[in-house]
């Protein structure tokens, strides 16, 4: 087939209407260019098109593809032939396109599973988001392999065929059971998070020692910050708010405690020799608290900032010799709205995205030399 010659009969019907490349466009609802394209040969119209245009000009599809008017129809079945081969190359350009995005896909879906692997910490979400990935790319697979036509060529081999049927069926069993469990636990999830908050407040129902044993295994810490009596507090005032999840704790311990003159000195020199022995066999490593001035609202020695997702310190409001002591679990800074004078100065610092952290600031947990997990600290 002659696509010049095609081209040029296509403009010749074009003029015969006296309608410029704009006017034709637009009755197709195509662009100027593509009508030029068509006229000069580079490209032309898929075959759906083709019947269209035809029936407009009031010409045989044939004499299109011939590039010229047809005086009989003796030609018929070379014709059909010829119509078949112009859709079949249309079919090839498209089919072609459709592997290179295929493979594509398949490229970016390994590249991403092996970003989330390398970068992966125990988390139910991250672990959905890999399992889901896999799930995509084994699905990219089979369409790349049925579109170069590799499934065709191996539905030949009978017992490679059965192979196939009962590894795919005992991977499609895998895949419903392992989507089921994660929409269970996610169901939960959601379950636990409508329920409202376990709130105590008071300063007679503050108790360190129940704090630490309720909540040191999900909260990673010993509570080390906080004081373990208030009989040398003048005033004080306590609020908790917890509730459990499948994995952890969440929710924040807040006592605010004003203290005489000598008593805030001697409170502040124990907060300032805070540590934290942790033990790995032979090895041990002692946490040491930290202070700083910038972050928060106030003063700060600091237990935890961040490490799984909690956040310990006392805050020091020299002026009325008082100290806030906090503990924040999975910080909510909007539930803590009330509380936003003891919270973090930039709240976008409780965004922790996609990092790791059980790589953040803690004196309850260090990861020894040479070892890829982390010792947290156990008063047993």
């Amino acid at each position: 087939m002659d696509q010049k010659k095609t081209g040029e009969f296509l403009k010749a019907l074009r003029k015969e209407k006296e309608l410029t490349q704009t006017q034709l466009a637009e009755v197709f609802n195509v662009s100027t260019r593509t009508v030029s394209r068509w006229e000069n040969g580079s490209n032309l119209p898929d075959i759906s098109t083709l019947v269209e245009i035809a029936d407009f000009y009031g010409v045989d599809v044939r004499e299109i593809i011939d590039g010229e008017r047809n005086a009989t129809n003796e030609e018929i079945k070379d014709m059909a032939l010829k119509i078949a081969e112009y859709a079949g190359n249309e079919k090839s350009r498209l089919l072609k396109w459709i592997q290179i995005i295929c493979f594509l896909g398949v490229l970016l879906l390994t590249g991403s599973i092996v970003l989330q692997c390398s970068a992966y910490s125990p988390d139910l979400r991250r672990s959905g988001a890999i399992f889901t990935s896999f799930i995509a790319l084994a699905a990219m697979v089979a369409i790349t392999l049925y579109v170069t036509g590799v499934i065709q060529k191996l539905s030949q081999k009978t017992k490679l065929v059965t192979a196939i049927k009962v590894v795919t069926i005992v991977l499609v069993f895998l895949g419903i059971r392992q989507i089921a469990m994660i929409g269970f636990i996610f169901g939960i999830e959601a379950w636990i998070d409508s329920k409202p908050y376990d709130v105590v407040s008071g300063i007679e129902n503050y108790d360190k020692s129940s704090i630490v044993e309720n909540n040191k295994g999900d909260m990673d810490s010993a509570f080390m910050i906080f004081p373990d009596s208030t009989e040398k507090m003048s005033e004080a005032d306590y609020v908790s708010a917890v509730k459990s999840g499948i994995f952890d704790s969440y929710g924040y311990f807040i006592l605010t405690a004003g203290y005489a003159a000598d008593d805030y000195k001697q409170e502040v020199e124990r907060l300032s020799g805070i540590t934290c022995e942790i033990k790995n066999g032979d090895n041990t490593y002692t946490g040491k608290i930290r202070f700083d001035e910038t972050m928060y609202n106030y003063p700060a020695f600091i237990a935890s900032d961040g490490y799984s997702s909690g956040y310990e310190y006392a805050l020091l409001d020299e002026d009325n010799n008082t100290i806030i002591y906090v503990h924040l679990a999975y910080p909510d800074y909007e539930e803590l709205s009330e509380y936003k004078d003891y919270l973090k100065k930039n709240k976008e610092a409780y965004d922790t995205g996609d990092g790791d952290t059980l790589d953040r600031f803690t004196i309850y947990a260090h990861r020894f030399p040479g070892e890829d997990y982390w010792t947290e600290y156990s008063d047993e």
